[in-house]
């Protein structure tokens, strides 16, 4: 059998629902672990086993109040005085412990007073992490790998001709890795158990090993079995042989491979529960440019768990061999990306039968496709951010659900040739040309290039630093040429562009380049020369524009600056795309202004166009009605507020401003964004804390789109 993964909520723990911050949490292991779950087998005693958590705490002190980098005597005064008792462990980050109980006190309690504390980070009762039964079972085991459908269906035989993750270290967190099965042997590294503090990485469940073997596995043959068969694998032991863990060896283990060199961190396991200490981990994990690839589950249901609802993990959900969700898997608005997940082979281990292999299905085999996918783009672009190898893979996946992301798969089904492609810059590229071509819907980006093979199919995309645009099924002409229109010219961002492409025959790669910076063609968004602002009229010397009289008043009244940006026109006449009636507007970086004298005197005398509305790329997936603390329910949408963005909207105006949420909060080019009726709010955690909420530049966008600039 193999297990569930559970409910969670939102990618963001600052916004996660309270409703769903529960006790309890569940290890998932969506693969099927039948042969070994019944076994007994008694956990090495340890400070770090699961033996300790119903009675110990996860807490971190700042920096500052620690004593050459461990417990000051104030801070170990403040344990005893909260209840705690002596260290158990390290948690692998500084001021990082689990520490036990004194007698009469319950570890809430102790957590709860630790936390009123300034020098501490994070406090919180660790939590046992338990197997659970799976829709997704047993399937089979076998004594070779009958079928790689999976590898077929991400495109890793045509990625391999240009990486296979050499020199990438992967992380599996799981129940430790067989180092003598044919298909990893020599390609395991020294790693280490957290539960016992030891060295022996020894594989007692079966259950790492498959997972090590989708990643970076052989076969017996030497033919590659794993997605990037160049990688070597960091075994960390989380989970002992009954697959039971805590918060705190999930923390330790994510902190050590952080430490020991991974470039990726594997985690086909999930709970439940809004931990800070396994949030303050996957932090560390994404300030040292390690990406973290987890599974959704199998619950069937809208059920993203953590790690995987974190924003900076990649959440992997898993699909059949029709390029369809899966019966069993989670989906949610948390999903990233989609991968095979059904009939799936791979390396095994059981204590009847030693190393042999394994078909199995759920979002567990799911996840180590889409590391080893990453490990390849890692190979290939060694300097590239966690950020930006998540960018790479969710932006060059094939879209197979809804159109755009969609609740059920994401940005879609990892593709390792594509995200390889686009990892790769082409040497010595051939000239191409890139230029605009006025259209009725206006401006289009045109590229046009020579030199292919005639007919032969082709991968296009444009990367402007700001994320990556791919193009697909499209052919050279008859006489070798290319003739693309890739596009409206106001969707992409403004500054540098590149555009590429390559033939997947040939191989012959082209380049060409443009700078995208709008110039005004409508009069009112034309500078104007400098001049002095007076009491009544605002001058911006940054954009040339002026802001009077009630735009000016309503500008100042909510948030100004850090909300609306600079003018970009001054004010004139324009008909509302909604209505049919004409009113005299203005545009601003973040948004356009309407004056509505019928409304003078109410908050709506000046109201914001509902651009969020016209740029969101669809109806997103609607949340469960709530009444909690912490989380406001909008009937009028079907949509939460919470967190940070419920802050930013509630101190900027609230429904007068903004409208009202259209969407929950989801990842978009390695943002958290939520959409509301009339902007698009954006989570930027490298900014200082109190601005970190920005609103998207949707009124540059607009005036673009509308031919007022170019």
């Amino acid at each position: 059998m193999a297990c569930a993964e559970h409910h969670s909520s939102r990618r963001q723990p600052f916004f996660l629902p309270t409703y769903r911050r529960i006790l309890l949490l569940i290890l998932t292991m969506c693969l099927a672990l039948a042969p070994v779950l019944g076994a007994s087998a008694e956990n090495t005693h340890s400070d770090l086993t699961s033996a300790e958590a119903s009675n110990s705490v996860l807490v971190r002190f700042h920096a500052s109040a620690l004593a050459g980098g461990d417990l000051s005597s104030t801070d170990k005064q403040l344990i005893a005085s909260a209840g705690g008792g002596h260290v158990l462990a390290s948690l692998g980050a500084p001021g990082a412990y689990r520490i036990g109980l004194r007698s009469g006190f319950t570890a809430a309690e102790v957590a709860a007073a630790l936390s009123l504390d300034p020098a501490v980070v994070y406090a919180e009762p660790d939590q046992v992490i338990q197997l659970e039964d799976s829709v997704a079972g047993y399937q089979a085991a076998t004594d070779s790998r009958p079928s790689d459908w999976d590898l077929s269906a991400i495109d890793a035989h045509r990625a391999w001709n240009l990486g296979d993750g050499t020199g990438v270290v992967v992380a599996v967190l799981d129940t430790g890795v067989s180092a003598t099965h044919p298909d990893l042997a020599g390609r395991v590294l020294s790693g280490w158990n957290v539960l016992a503090n030891s060295d022996n990485t020894t594989d007692d469940a079966g259950h790492g090993t498959f997972v090590a073997g989708l990643i970076g596995g052989h076969d017996a043959g030497g033919a590659a079995s794993g997605v990037a068969p160049g990688v070597s694998i960091l075994p960390v032991k989380i989970l002992d042989s009954s697959g039971t863990g805590s918060t705190a060896s999930f923390v330790a283990g994510i902190n050590y491979a952080v430490q020991a060199g991974a470039r990726i961190i594997n985690i086909s396991a999930s709970g439940t529960t809004d931990s800070p200490a396994l949030d303050d981990a996957l932090t560390n994990a994404e300030a040292h440019g390690v990406l973290v690839v987890a599974s959704a589950g199998n619950d069937a249901s809208e059920a993203t768990l953590y790690p995987a609802a974190a924003s900076t993990v990649l959440a992997v959900t898993a699909t059949d061999v029709n390029n369809a969700l899966a019966s069993f898997s989670s989906y949610g608005p948390s999903i990233d990306l989609a991968a095979p997940g059904v009939n799936i082979t791979s390396s095994w281990w059981n204590a009847e039968k030693g190393n042999s292999y394994m078909t199995a299905s759920g979002s567990s085999a799911s996840a180590p496709l889409v590391s080893g996918a990453a490990a390849i783009v890692a190979g290939l672009q060694p300097a590239a951010s966690a950020a930006k190898l998540r960018e790479i893979l969710t932006e060059s996946a094939q879209d197979i659900g809804a159109p755009g992301i969609d609740a059920q798969t994401g940005f879609g089904l990892v593709d390792a040739y594509a995200a390889a492609r686009i990892a790769v810059v082409p040497v010595d590229p051939a000239a191409a040309t890139i230029g605009s071509v006025q259209a009725d819907d206006g401006w289009h980006l045109r590229l046009t290039a020579s030199g292919f093979d005639a007919g032969e199919p082709l991968i296009i995309w444009t990367d402007s630093g700001a994320g990556y645009r791919l193009t697909r099924d499209l052919r050279a002409a008859d006489d070798g040429t290319l003739n693309v229109d890739l596009g409206l010219e106001w969707r992409v961002p403004q500054g540098a562009l590149s555009a590429y492409a390559v033939g997947l025959n040939s191989g012959h790669a082209v380049k060409a380049e443009m700078t995208i910076d709008p110039a005004p063609v409508a009069e009112p968004f034309k500078p104007l020369p400098s001049r002095a602002s007076t009491s009544d009229r605002l001058y911006f010397p940054e954009t040339g524009h002026t802001l009077a009289y009630g735009f000016k008043d309503f500008w100042q009244a909510n948030g100004g600056l850090a909300v609306f940006g600079y003018p970009i026109s001054e004010e004139f006449s324009e008909k509302n795309p909604d209505t049919g009636e004409t009113y005299t507007v203005q545009y601003f970086e973040r948004n356009r202004f309407e004056y509505h004298p019928e409304l003078a005197g109410t908050p709506w005398e000046v109201s914001l166009g509902r651009l969020g509305v016209q740029d969101a790329s669809q109806v997103y997936p609607t949340a469960p009605a709530v009444n909690v603390d912490g989380v406001r329910y909008f009937a009028e949408t079907q949509h939460t507020l919470s967190g940070s963005f419920r802050d930013f909207w509630e101190a900027n105006g609230g429904v007068a401003v903004f409208g009202y949420p259209i969407s929950e909060p989801f990842d978009e080019g390695g943002l958290l964004v939520q959409y509301f009726e009339r902007s698009r709010f954006e989570y930027h955690p490298d900014l200082p804390s109190g601005s970190r909420v920005l609103l998207t530049r949707l009124g540059t966008m607009l005036a673009r789109e509308n031919g007022y600039l170019h």
